[in-house]
């Protein structure tokens, strides 16, 4: 029996939206920056546009990969995986489903952000919101959901504990471009600078919601892009259910 990928998808996009898995991910992206939102309209910081679209993406993106990636870790746990992998042809159908699934989420946080962006710009929230940033903006969204979920999928492929998986891509989205700016800031060497600034695990959680990456970036994010998921297909091939 072939496995039905837009199927699963509605099923699945349905789920999560049933089990308020979306509500409570894009409700933990919008809370900051409706917060730091109000305080801008209020004059108590003299933060601008940009700084809203960082606090939406601080916990939201990390929600928006964490979104797709319970499916597979439930699928596998369940061992509702050895059902559907049953042959070559279904576990590349599988793996291309969950990746739509994760790229609707990241169209959903694309679309609740840009909103959110348009109607506290509207409100008085200070700065410019040029289209070009807000292309920049979907991009970088697109781009980061998708790796980190590939990145996510790919360690739970070779066994890795879902709970040591979430540390590692929460402690990756919040905590380590913080650790990697201060050695870009401590540091004279230019080449170790460059190598930073161009690491998909620096630039995306530092870059997402401020300003469009550079060429060389969205070169090198979409290389880690399809090598991820070329490595994904690759292993759920040979993985033992």
């Amino acid at each position: 029996m072939i496995f039905n990928i837009k199927n699963y998808v509605s099923y699945n996009l349905k789920e999560l939206f049933k089990k308020g898995y979306l509500v409570l991910g894009v409700l933990a992206a919008l809370v900051p920056a409706l917060i730091i939102s109000y305080f801008i309209l209020t004059g108590t910081t003299s933060f601008n546009i940009k700084h809203v679209s960082n606090f939406y993406c601080m916990l939201g993106m990390l929600a928006a990969v964490l979104h797709p990636l319970y499916l597979v870790n439930r699928d596998y746990s369940s061992k509702t995986a050895s059902l559907i992998n049953n042959s070559k042809q279904n576990r590349k159908n599988y793996v291309l489903a969950n990746v739509v699934i994760a790229l609707f989420v990241s169209l959903l946080y694309v679309a609740v952000g840009i909103v959110l962006l348009l109607v506290t710009k509207q409100l008085g929230v200070p700065g410019k919101l040029e289209v070009s940033f807000l292309l920049g903006f979907s991009a970088n969204v697109f781009l980061l959901v998708l790796t980190f979920f590939l990145l996510g999928y790919i360690l739970l492929l070779f066994g890795v504990r879902s709970g040591a998986v979430y540390f590692i891509l929460t402690a990756m989205l919040l905590f380590l471009h913080n650790i990697l700016i201060n050695v870009i800031e401590s540091t004279q060497r230019e080449f170790l600078s460059g190598l930073i600034e161009n690491f998909p695990g620096y630039f995306y959680p530092v870059m997402v919601g401020s300003n469009p990456l550079s060429p060389l970036q969205y070169f090198i994010g979409c290389f880690t892009l399809i090598v991820l998921f070329l490595l994904v297909l690759k292993k759920s091939e040979k993985i033992e259910i």
